[in-house]
């Protein structure tokens, strides 16, 4: 079903007022919540654990921004790209900009990669910049004005196409929505003359403008790159382009293949996710920061700083490589044919993010739900420092009535949740074009490598919410 055919959804989607409109209202949302964020900080590890949800800022940001467009992306599409304020300041700063072509290294997608790794290894887990508001705002003033720089120095919408790791995972997430965004009539699209949807001579209109994602309409296959910003629906004079219904998954059966740089983004992403999940439980948290730990006294390192950057640098990259490589060693090891490694972990890397955005989706209702009774203090004390303190003496006792009540629902939620990413999973192993080409010495470790991924989120759901 194609949804521009309903008259509401066209008329806004082919308005020129979006998403120009809601994209500086969100700005200005960032310039409160950057404001509301400055200034707000402590030197005290444990206390920063509970001013990350007395802030309003912080909580705004970490338990219900961030969470929602993962939702958002795996049920609909990059739908938070559409109304992003970095993509509205990369396109007007690149109006009056250099328009230097963007160097091959940041085409490759390394950029993106390195950029998230950063941003996970140095930003979250050795300065706290989840924790601590003051460092959350510099945080998201330093993304406003990489944005700004790139759209400065480099042609088209360089920032959003190859630095920015938000839109990348939103992309990779996109390939499970039920939706998808195409050119409608490809034989309108051949035999149209003007070919505005990506002519070099609309890139810099503000509205109405050509792709300045370097995508063509007719010839995008996945939802990975598109980022939903409606602009060829208003240049194309046929009005031939569709946001459509399809069967979920389906861009994994349409032999999409990732990019080396795109595996390496999943590899680093899926071991974030597992200490997402496992670190919501004692129990499976301590078990997931046991080596880390361990190494960490054993080589006397010191600082809350360099053991964050350490402990997140086992987690985040040496547990996955070790997944990672057994799965191809098990590979060559076990087939006939000459497979390459590289080929092997990018396909491997493709079977992981069913389970990946599954994870990333029950992280995202369980940090939501958790976080309820903060909202009855964050309006009283949106700074959250009086409310932060008086919870660390335990002179207030937060209301966790509902959490309590929802805590079923949510189970289940996440074992439902878990079961349609592992039979997804299993039907793309059976079906998908791009696992034809390997023999069965190769498909083994792959699934066993995918069932052995699923199984950590899959056991520590089942023993904390169902047996503990």
């Amino acid at each position: 079903m194609n949804l521009l055919n309903v008259k509401l959804v066209r008329n806004l989607l082919a308005s020129r007022w979006f998403p120009f409109v809601p994209q500086v209202m969100i700005l200005i949302t960032f310039g409160f919540i950057i404001a509301g964020g400055w200034g707000v900080s402590t030197s005290d590890a444990a206390l920063a654990k509970v001013l990350r949800n007395t802030n309003l800022s912080n909580l705004l940001v970490w338990s219900y921004w961030w969470p929602v467009i993962i939702v958002i992306a795996i049920l609909i599409g990059r739908v938070w790209c559409t109304v992003c304020p970095m993509e509205l300041v990369s396109t007007l700063a690149a109006r009056i900009g250099l328009r230097r072509r963007v160097p091959g290294f940041f085409r490759s997608g390394w950029v993106i990669t390195i950029f998230f790794t950063l941003i996970l290894l140095v930003g979250i887990h050795a300065l706290s910049l989840h924790r601590l508001p003051h460092r959350m705002a510099i945080y998201m003033l330093m993304l406003l004005m990489v944005a700004l720089v790139c759209g400065l120095v480099f042609e088209k919408r360089a920032f959003c196409s190859y630095v920015c790791p938000v839109g990348h995972l939103l992309g990779l997430y996109a390939m499970i929505s039920p939706f998808e965004w195409r050119a409608d009539d490809l034989i309108k699209c051949k035999e149209c003359k003007t070919r505005d949807c990506s002519a070099r001579e609309n890139y810099y209109r503000l509205i109405g403008h050509s792709c300045t994602s370097n995508l063509s309409p007719p010839t995008i296959k996945d939802n990975r790159d598109c980022l939903l910003c409606t602009q060829c629906l208003k240049v194309c004079p046929h009005k031939n382009i569709r946001f459509s219904t399809r069967k979920p998954y389906a861009d994994f059966f349409s032999g999409i293949e990732l990019k080396t740089a795109q595996a390496a983004f999943v590899l680093l992403v899926s071991g974030f996710v597992v200490y997402e999940i496992l670190s919501e439980w004692p129990k499976s948290g301590a078990i997931v920061t046991w080596a880390p730990d361990q190494l960490i006294e054993v080589l006397g390192i010191t600082g809350s700083a360099v053991t964050g950057f350490f402990s997140a640098t086992v987690m985040f990259i040496l547990y996955p490589v070790i997944l990672f490589s057994v799965v191809v060693v098990l590979s060559k090891f076990l087939s006939r044919t000459s497979a390459g490694d590289i080929a092997i972990t990018r396909t491997f890397a493709l079977l992981l993010v069913p389970t990946m955005a599954a994870a990333h989706l029950i992280k995202a209702v369980l940090k939501m739900t958790s976080r309820i009774p903060y909202w009855n203090h964050v309006f009283a004390d949106p700074t959250g420092r009086q409310t932060a303190q008086r919870i660390f003496d335990k002179s207030l006792m937060l209301d966790k009535s509902i959490p309590d009540v929802l805590f079923p629902v949510i189970s289940y939620t996440a074992a439902g949740i878990l079961l349609v990413a592992l039979v997804a999973t299993i039907i793309i192993f059976r079906k998908s074009t791009i696992l034809q080409k390997y023999d069965i010495g190769v498909k083994i470790p792959l699934i066993l490598g995918t069932l052995a991924y699923w199984c950590v989120f899959g056991g520590t759901i089942l023993m904390w919410r169902f047996c503990s």
